[in-house]
C-alpha cells in the first residue's frame, strides 16, 4: 500500500467519526428542541387556565352561599344564568382538553420532582373546581379539594409553576412570569396618559 492510500483511509475514518457526531449532537439538539416545545405548550396551558380561574371561583362562591342559605327565584336565576356562562367559558378554552393535554404533558415531559407534583395539584384543583361548578352545580359533593384558594394566591401558585416551567427549559431566565410590569410608568408618561 502506497502513502495515499493510507492518507485516504485516514481522512475516511476521520468524515465518518464526524459525521457520527454530527449526528448524535443533532439528534439531542431535535430531544432538547420537542422538550420545550412541550413545556412551552405546557406554559401556555396554564396561563389560558390561570386566565378563567376566576370565574370558576365566583361561581363556587355563589353555589356555596345559595346552597347554605336561602333560595328565592331571582337569585336561583342568577345562578343559572352564571352556570350557562361558565358553561360556555368552559368549551370556548376547551377545559377538558386543556387538563387532559396538561395531565398528559406534565407525566411525559417532567422529571419525577417538585415541579411535576406542583402541576398535578394545578390539575387537580382545576378538576375539583369544574367538577363541583359544571358537573354538580346544585350539590355539594366530596372532590379531592371542596376548599379553593382565592384568585390572587391561585394567580400566585401558577406564577410559580410558570416560573420554574421557564428554568426547566434551561435557556438562562428565570423569574421571568410577574404580576407588575415595571415599564408601564413609563410608557403612561411617554404618551401622557394617566
Amino acid at each position: 500500500m502506497e502513502i495515499n492510500d493510507y492518507i485516504t483511509g485516514i481522512i475516511s475514518i476521520i468524515a465518518i467519526v464526524i459525521s457520527i457526531i454530527a449526528y448524535i449532537q443533532n439528534s439531542r439538539s431535535d430531544k432538547r428542541q420537542l422538550r420545550i416545545g412541550k413545556l412551552e405548550e405546557m406554559l401556555e396551558i396554564t396561563h389560558i387556565l390561570m386566565g378563567n380561574y376566576q370565574y370558576f371561583e365566583d361561581t363556587n362562591f355563589f353555589k356555596t352561599n345559595l346552597i347554605s342559605g336561602t333560595k328565592d327565584n331571582a337569585e336561583l336565576e342568577k345562578y343559572n344564568q352564571q352556570i350557562k356562562a361558565l358553561s360556555q367559558i368552559s368549551e370556548r378554552i376547551e377545559l377538558q382538553d386543556k387538563l387532559t393535554r396538561l395531565f398528559v404533558l406534565n407525566n411525559s415531559y417532567l422529571p419525577k420532582k417538585e415541579l411535576k407534583e406542583k402541576i398535578g395539584i394545578f390539575i387537580a384543583v382545576y378538576t375539583s373546581i369544574a367538577e363541583n361548578t359544571l358537573s354538580n352545580p346544585n350539590k355539594i359533593i366530596e372532590l379531592p379539594f371542596n376548599d379553593f384558594p382565592k384568585r390572587w394566591d391561585f394567580l400566585d401558585f401558577t406564577q410559580e409553576i410558570q416560573n420554574e416551567l421557564i428554568e426547566e427549559m434551561d435557556l438562562g431566565y428565570k423569574e421571568s412570569i410577574e404580576n407588575k410590569n415595571t415599564y408601564e410608568k413609563k410608557f403612561k408618561e411617554r404618551y401622557k396618559l394617566k
